[in-house]
């Protein structure tokens, strides 16, 4: 009785799959789908493998306490410093809160911990470089994609260092967990890397062929009713962008296919919000944060994002560059 479901489901999909196939644009369809799909994947996998195993070398490598020797105690210097050292220490989504809380640990603020942690997934140079690529070498977009970024996670973090208690940044779980990991050989973290590569893949593949479907199967005058409204397309965006948790190395190839129908405020919202709120990203925060910085956090920065998105939309983003 076990196999039951099994059979059942099989013989489900083998029978749709011949339907498909008597179907001539249907079978069209799937075909521009998965080409498009997989033109996607195959551009974004080889930004995936570096940024993984570069920052799990720059993990390994690189001590928090020499980067907690020179950061600025004055708390608005703090942010953008914090804000800028993806730059020199480029750890993907996947593994910037440990690194976040490293340096918080080894005594930078939190202010500045908080804005390393919301904006290192996008401000470093693996990722600018894949946005580039992603979008045909438009450095206009990519210059409004960091600008952006900047502005939400430094903001979002300045007012949490402001309204809460370092306490809220702590906890002795996490302490435990951090001793643990300093044992962590090189051999270990490279192991880490491959997984974290093959785990980042599968949302690559469900989003690129989600965008890919998007864009080919739902009908064009829906798209146009919810595209033409920006403040619908923004949190259409800002949503998918939270339920496809793509790792930032790849959400800019998957962001070029769902810009052919959407506008640049909508998914400089999808670009944005992605790196701070997905799925994997509010299961971290809620577990290793107090409940008030964690909603704090959330709710900041979708507000912030929207307003940011419907700004650029409404020429904010001509007269930033």
């Amino acid at each position: 009785m076990k196999f039951y479901p099994v059979l059942v489901g099989s013989t489900f999909f083998i029978i749709l799959g011949s339907k498909i196939l008597q179907n001539k644009e249907v079978l069209d369809q799937s075909a521009n789908v998965a080409t498009l799909a997989l033109s996607v994947i195959l551009q974004a996998l080889p930004f995936i493998l570096l940024g993984v195993f570069a920052s799990s070398l720059i993990r390994y490598l690189v001590r928090e306490d020499w980067i907690a020797k020179l950061t600025p105690k004055n708390p608005v210097a703090g942010v953008i410093v914090g804000s800028l050292l993806g730059l020199f220490i480029p750890v993907c989504d996947c593994g910037v809160l440990p690194v976040a809380r490293g340096l918080f640990r080894k005594g930078v603020s939190m202010q500045t911990a908080l804005a390393y942690l919301l904006t290192a997934p996008v401000i470093n140079p693996v990722v600018i470089l894949a946005t580039a690529m992603a979008f045909q070498w438009n450095w206009h977009l990519v210059g409004l994609r960091v600008v952006s970024t900047f502005l939400v996670g430094a903001t979002t973090a300045l007012l949490a260092g402001s309204v809460f208690s370092y306490r809220a940044f702590t906890d002795r779980e996490w302490h435990r967990h951090e001793h643990e990991s300093s044992k962590i050989s090189l051999h270990q973290l490279l192991v880490h890397a491959g997984d974290e590569f093959f785990d980042v893949g599968r949302y690559l593949i469900i989003s690129a062929f989600l965008a890919a479907a998007i864009q080919i199967w739902v009908p064009k005058g829906i798209l146009v009713q919810a595209t033409s409204n920006p403040f619908m397309a923004t949190g259409a965006m800002m949503l998918l962008a939270i339920a496809m948790s793509l790792c930032s190395d790849a959400d800019a190839f998957v962001a070029r296919v769902l810009a052919n129908q959407f506008p640049l405020g909508s998914v400089m919202a999808f670009l944005v919000i992605g790196q701070i709120i997905d799925l994997r990203n509010i299961i971290l925060f809620a577990k290793n944060f107090r409940l008030s910085l964690f909603i704090f956090l959330l709710v900041t920065s979708l507000c912030l994002t929207y307003v940011l998105s419907l700004s650029i939309h409404f020429g904010l983003g001509k007269l930033m560059f």
